[in-house]
């Protein structure tokens, strides 16, 4: 796995997505999109109403997709961010890669997202006020033509507003006394219930579920991010590939659903702290949970 995973997952594909669906009904859970990425594209509604928002995200393709929802600020443009996001992403020189990655954290306000595999679709529960958002899938950052494949979504005033779905678990992002930040994650958690994301932390992050080998343990796993973040190496404690939320901003919520093999868990972001440009996770941001 590359030293920014999320570098690599940026770099790996390209992707379609169809029979993209967005409806709401009075009295329903949520309003509801349909995605389904593929390996040319995808596509999703050009407008829908306001209010608790899930979006059911699927791939056939082997590589699966890693689609985000954001919103831009005031003046900011969709070129702007595209630059920005290209920048961020972008290793060769690490400091300008930090510098993008703080600027647009001051233009964007990320929703969230689902990183999902051919099989392991999930969904996520996100608000959504009026106003235009982006999906974009963060593989394709790097890529030639990616202004051509984000999607717009125009998001209108609604005379009712549905809730987001009860969670049965909830995982929290946080800001330690230390300045870093932390997951704050249940022991257990069940596959197929619908878990919520809290981000307290100071910047947008991700929490992304990666399973591993039975017995290992959170200092396997801090062993290795630390070794990556600093050259060296540690045995790689993995043994798939991830399933998850994708980056989301401080302050932000999402409910996210998964029907995911029973077993151990490793619970990680893959994104740098943009105060020190070392890994979240290598600065202890990650846990180990078990799925039941």
């Amino acid at each position: 796995m590359r030293t920014r995973v999320i570098t690599a997952l940026a770099l790996a594909l390209t992707f379609t997505a169809s029979a993209s669906v967005a409806h709401a009904d009075p009295g329903a859970a949520a309003n509801i999109v349909d995605v389904v990425v593929e390996t040319s594209g995808f596509t999703a509604p050009a407008s829908m109403p306001a209010g608790a928002t899930t979006f059911r995200i699927q791939s056939p393709d082997p590589e699966g997709a890693y689609l985000g929802v954001l919103r831009a600020g005031p003046g900011v443009s969709l070129q702007q961010v595209i630059a920005d996001l290209e920048r961020a992403y972008d290793r060769a020189d690490p400091e300008d890669a930090l510098a993008a990655a703080r600027k647009l954290a001051r233009e964007v306000v990320m929703h969230g997202g689902a990183a999902v595999l051919p099989s392991t679709p999930v969904s996520y529960t996100t608000e959504l006020t009026a106003g235009t958002y982006h999906l974009i899938d963060f593989k394709e950052v790097g890529r030639p033509g990616l202004a051509e494949k984000v999607r717009t979504l125009r998001v209108r005033p609604a005379p009712w507003r549905p809730s987001p779905p009860a969670a049965a678990a909830q995982i929290t992002q946080y800001r330690a006394p230390d300045g870093t930040s932390r997951f704050e994650a249940p022991a257990t958690i069940r596959s197929g219930r619908p878990v919520r994301v809290l981000n307290r932390s100071r910047q947008f992050n991700e929490a992304i579920l990666m399973p591993v080998r039975p017995g290992t343990t959170r200092e396997q796993v801090g062993a290795y991010f630390t070794a990556m973040d600093e050259g060296g190496q540690a045995p790689y404690p993995f043994t798939g590939r991830p399933v998850g939320l994708v980056p989301m901003s401080p302050g932000q919520s999402a409910v996210v659903r998964a029907d995911l093999s029973p077993g151990t868990y490793a619970l990680v972001t893959w994104l740098p702290d943009y105060r020190t440009g070392r890994g979240h996770a290598a600065q202890g941001m990650h846990e180990i949970l078990t799925v039941e």
